[in-house]
């Protein structure tokens, strides 16, 4: 087989390998989450580092802060023992504690960022250094003017406090500032997740679409090959290795046609073949039944009727294949049919099988016509009745109704018998297929009736089911077009 019927495109958004396509949707899904990843990692490393660098000068503004007022009071302290024990040897300790102070003030002025605990700073840098002028070394205080120097150092202590006081204001203040930074940042992250949300969701759906169509294509070529519709198969686009198996479905669709056109000439030529010594048989039979050979002893009258009997049998299995393979090539046109007369022409055919059995068929024609071809119509009801009577138990009851159902006539066959299984509903329908439940008293068909009807009801534009209708043990649900 050379080129397939079917189209078969590989769309410029296919790449040439399925495989590739798979890993392309994956390394897109990704790249929007791994980017949110970094991106949130980055600013949660920022807001780590304002946070460990926050925590580092609060902690040495504080400390620093803490040893100003330590100072102040070892300031203090250095006078007294200077000036009240007037020893000399105080004098070094004197200049190195106003030194420290002042080193200190000095070191701490650059990492105040608050203009009042700045101004507190240089307040307290004036103050000490005035004081200082009055302490320093070199003449001594009686304790009198030294005792009039306490208000001073009550505001250099006071002074010193109201730093420490600041500078813990302020560390609050700036906590609070990393608090709304660290929610903020919070607070993106969370509008970054949820715009990759539906961002990845959209590449997700359109890689699914990409990935599915093909898939689906596949599955619908699959399908219509199962339930035997040998016609073009739907259109594929996808990847190149997709389309190759696209093309190599639709060479199985070719020859799968062309071994059913075998089948077909097949059937016809041997059913055409056997026709001719088949009649003459029969021809052979008639004489001998009609004793133009000379007069038959009972026994010889019974090897006569079975040779008849058979030779029937194997004229109807003939029909039967004829029929069938006519089904195949054409679509006869449909007139509107009585359903009354069509079924009574049946039923006259069926009357001596009918009566042994002592079968009663029942009929409720809600819609008295459909729109069919006559022969097609009873050839259909005529093989759901035999296959009713060849299931159905004696003095069973088989039911026969019409209704209008949507635009169509629905035309239900029922009998009394044992019913088919679940599993075997799908294959009754296919050519030669027999059930295992065969019942011994009838003669094994050939396994076209049900076939044969399928085909014919297909042929007049219907279909065909078999459902569940208690107590009914096996109903056929059969719609047909209904008559203008």
């Amino acid at each position: 087989m050379s080129a397939p019927s079917a189209r078969m495109l590989s769309g410029p958004y296919y790449p040439r390998s399925f495989t590739i396509l798979v890993i392309a949707a994956m390394g897109v899904l990704i790249v929007p989450l791994a980017s949110g990843l970094i991106n949130a990692v980055h600013v949660l490393q920022g807001v780590l580092d304002t946070q460990r660098q926050f925590t580092r000068d609060s902690l040495a503004v504080t400390r620093d802060v803490r040893q100003v007022v330590d100072s102040v009071s070892q300031l203090q302290r250095a006078a007294g023992q200077y000036h009240l024990l007037q020893d000399k040897e105080f004098g070094p300790a004197l200049h190195a504690r106003f030194d420290a102070l002042q080193k200190q003030l000095a070191e701490l002025e650059p990492r105040l960022s608050d203009p009042l605990a700045r101004s507190t700073l240089a307040t307290l840098r004036t103050r000490s250094l005035a004081l200082y002028r009055t302490l320093q070394p070199g003449r001594f205080l009686d304790s009198e003017r030294f005792h009039a120097l306490d208000p001073a150092f009550d505001d250099l202590h006071v002074g010193a406090e109201n730093l420490l006081h600041e500078a813990d204001t302020a560390v609050e203040g700036e906590l609070q500032v990393l608090e709304a930074t660290v929610q903020a940042t919070q607070q993106r992250l969370i509008a970054l997740g949820l715009a990759l949300i539906p961002l990845t969701l959209l590449l997700a759906a359109v890689f699914s679409w990409l990935i599915n169509r093909p898939i689906k294509q596949l599955k619908a070529s699959i399908q219509q090959l199962g339930q035997a519709d040998l016609g073009p198969l739907p259109a594929i686009s996808g990847p190149q290795d997709i389309v190759e198996l696209g093309r190599e479905m639709d060479w199985l669709r070719q020859r799968l046609q062309a071994l059913e056109e075998q089948k077909l000439q097949f059937l016809r030529q041997v059913s055409h073949e056997l026709k001719t010594p088949l009649a003459s048989l029969r021809e052979g039979v008639a004489l001998l039944g009609d004793e133009l050979a000379g007069s038959l002893n009972p026994r010889q009258r019974a090897i006569v009727t079975i040779m008849d009997t058979g030779s029937r049998d194997l004229q109807q299995r003939i029909e039967d294949l004829l029929r069938y393979g006519n089904l195949q090539d054409a679509r006869p046109p449909a007139v509107p049919v009585a359903l009354a007369e069509a079924l009574a022409s049946v039923l006259e055919r069926q009357r001596l099988a009918l009566e042994a059995r002592r079968i009663v068929v029942e009929t409720e024609f809600a819609a008295p016509a459909v729109l069919a071809d006559r022969a097609l119509l009873e050839t259909v009801l005529d093989n759901l009745l035999s296959n009713a009577v060849k299931f159905s138990p004696d003095e069973g009851r088989i039911l026969v109704r019409s209704e209008v159902a949507d635009d169509a006539v629905v035309l239900w066959f029922c009998d009394q018998g044992e019913g088919i299984p679940e599993a075997l509903r799908a294959r009754v329908f296919e050519p030669f297929f027999q059930g295992p439940r065969q019942p011994a008293s009838t003669v094994k068909g050939s396994g076209l009736g049900l076939s044969i009807v399928r085909e014919s009801v297909l042929a007049a534009g219907g279909a065909i089911g078999i459902v569940d209708a208690p107590p009914w043990s096996t109903c056929f649900r059969l719609s047909l077009p209904l008559p203008p």
